[in-house]
């Protein structure tokens, strides 16, 4: 049996770009179920937004396939991050995007509609590592920690199914979003994503300074957080609300540049 490692690099080697291939849990009900298409069905590219994208295994440039309406929502998303946080990005490292469902269609990778990003970079520097495996125990790991989650606060603006380290530990080296629930429009709030809520904790915690647990639970201690950080930032109600859900989401992120 192989690693994932060495199987990922061997289809790269292929002309096959692998990722990470996450799946669709069980108590996710999205509006379309993923489909399997043909690597050759999906116009190639090698840049996003006019940024280079190099796979995160080897540092090389690939042709990574993708569907063009969800490459169009990835290039809103790149434009919306730039203009909101100031931080440019000249290289976005990634572990793939369409990857060979093999007659297994449970990732929306197998459709070109997801994403896997391990860092965002600038000159040669990391603005934004993902790579919560290698900066865990760093010195520097609350500083890291904030990019990364102002990153994350962003994506599920744009993306209903964004995957965290918080998520599992396959994911402790990229964050997975895919427009699989949101489709063509911008995401929603459901207190019954532990997903969206454990974003929801981990801003709060990591960006807000807020001493709350992150349990993935939308409990009364996360719901009376999340009202008082809106009401901080202008907003009243709560964040099923889209409006509310989204200002959230610019608050915290708007909290990097005033770190």
């Amino acid at each position: 049996m192989l690693s994932r490692r060495h199987f990922l690099t061997g289809l790269a080697t292929a002309g096959v770009l692998g990722a990470t291939g996450c799946t669709i849990p069980d108590s996710v009900t999205p509006r379309e179920r993923a489909q399997c298409v043909p690597r050759d069905s999906l116009p190639g590219t090698r840049r996003l937004a006019g940024v280079p994208l190099h796979y995160e295994v080897d540092g090389g440039t690939r042709t990574f396939h993708l569907d063009p309406a969800f490459q169009q929502q990835l290039e809103a998303w790149a434009t919306d991050w730039q203009e909101t946080t100031g931080l440019r990005f000249d290289r976005l490292d990634t572990y793939g995007t369409w990857i060979d469902g093999r007659g297994q269609c449970d990732s929306w990778h197998h459709s070109g509609r997801a994403l896997d990003i391990a860092r965002l970079r600038l000159n040669g520097r990391a603005v934004v590592s993902c790579r919560e495996d290698l900066w865990a125990d760093d010195p520097a790991a609350a500083s890291l920690r904030r990019g990364y989650w102002a990153l994350a606060a962003h994506l599920h603006i744009h993306f209903a199914y964004v995957l965290t380290y918080l998520y599992d530990e396959a994911h402790r080296n990229h964050i997975h979003l895919d427009n699989g629930i949101s489709g063509a429009g911008l995401s929603s709030f459901r207190s019954g994503s532990r997903v969206q809520v454990q974003a929801v904790q981990a801003t709060a915690r990591w960006l807000f300074d807020e001493p709350i647990e992150i349990t993935g639970r939308w409990d009364a201690e996360t719901r009376r957080t999340s009202r008082a950080i809106l009401q901080a930032s202008g907003h009243t109600g709560d964040l099923t609300d889209q409006a509310n859900w989204h200002a959230y989401l610019r608050a915290a992120v708007r909290q990097l540049r005033s770190a």
